[in-house]
């Protein structure tokens, strides 16, 4: 695979909503919810264009959509593919390759972001700025709900590799969150797996990495990997900060290119189940040094998502991510 140097890749956090003021845009996307976070960013961000993405998953009513912003409202039974093609195609700018584009992060879906930023990269845009904003808290902590209705697990359309019919030594990495029941999911969907656990460390707060350990532990019996490897082996672990893509990148590839020193890996599975910056960060590593290998990004599909999981806001960060 080739690798890439993530570090090169500028980011740069901002303690106040005004700092966004900074730079104007000719497009900012956001994935609506009711979060403070997400509706804030919205609003301080500079541009003559606004696009609000509603996914169905929400749930919302027809009363409770943004009164600014240019609405764009997918049906529900859309794949990931479906709503993010849909949107490029209505969304009416002719020429996204010139366009100065910022693309908030924070409320989009997983799938959603996966395929919004393998979509973007084949338009062939040069550059784009990701927003991310922190939460000050999870409103319940480690009991927070942030998804029902888990209907099937699958490859993300676009993530499907060319895989190997040798599944002697299969991987599945998953960037394990607080929405346990997701992981199990997943877990049984590649059950005979080496399981590895990528947690946010540091944490987007200093409590949340426990209430992740939490609640992660609730899955040690069915996700432990094969063999007697411990929940907490670090063979089996990987550390990289939950606000940082480009870390979280840098650090599947070390991993995944230190395993296949030691043993050939026959098949890669990623299940990014923890923040959208690390989501992003997995995006990234696929689409650079993933496809057309047998590697595919796989994710436990619900039908609902909370519209509000989260409490203030902590830090803002900016990733400029260059096709």
């Amino acid at each position: 695979m080739q690798k890439v140097d993530y570090s090169i890749f500028y980011k740069h956090s901002f303690s106040k909503v005004e700092d966004l003021n900074r730079k104007k845009y000719d497009i900012v996307i956001s994935c609506y919810n009711n979060s403070a976070r997400v509706k804030t960013i919205f609003d301080a961000i500079q541009a003559p264009t606004k696009h609000w993405l509603i996914f169905p998953e929400y749930m919302f009513m027809p009363e409770d959509l943004p009164h600014t912003g240019k609405i764009f409202k997918f049906s529900t039974g859309f794949t990931e593919a479906d709503t993010i093609s849909e949107y490029f195609s209505k969304s009416e700018i002719e020429d996204w390759i010139s366009k100065e584009i910022c693309v908030d992060i924070t409320g989009f879906i997983r799938p959603h972001l996966i395929f919004f930023v393998l979509y973007i990269k084949k338009l062939g845009v040069k550059k784009v700025d990701f927003i991310y904003t922190d939460p000050n808290k999870y409103i319940k902590k480690e009991e927070t709900l942030f998804s029902t209705d888990s209907f099937e697990s699958r490859q993300i359309n676009g993530c499907e590799g060319t895989h190997s019919p040798d599944t002697s030594n299969d991987y599945l990495i998953i960037g394990a969150g607080y929405d346990y029941n997701r992981i199990n999911d997943i877990v049984k969907f590649k059950n005979n797996t080496t399981k590895v656990h990528l947690f946010g460390f540091p944490s987007l707060q200093p409590d949340m990495y426990q209430e992740n350990i939490l609640k992660a532990s609730n899955v040690i019996d069915n996700s432990a990997s094969k063999g007697d490897a411990s929940f907490l082996d670090e063979k089996y672990m990987i550390m990289a900060p939950a606000n940082d893509p480009f870390i979280t990148a840098q650090s599947l590839q070390e991993f995944i290119s230190k395993r296949n020193q030691e043993k050939n890996i026959t098949n890669l599975y990623l299940s990014p189940l923890s923040t959208k910056a690390q989501t992003l960060g997995f995006a990234l590593y696929y689409s650079y040094e993933c496809q057309n290998k047998p590697v595919s990004i796989i994710f436990p599909f619900s039908k609902q998502y909370n519209k509000e999981t989260t409490e203030g806001i902590s830090k803002i960060w900016k990733y400029t991510v260059e096709f």
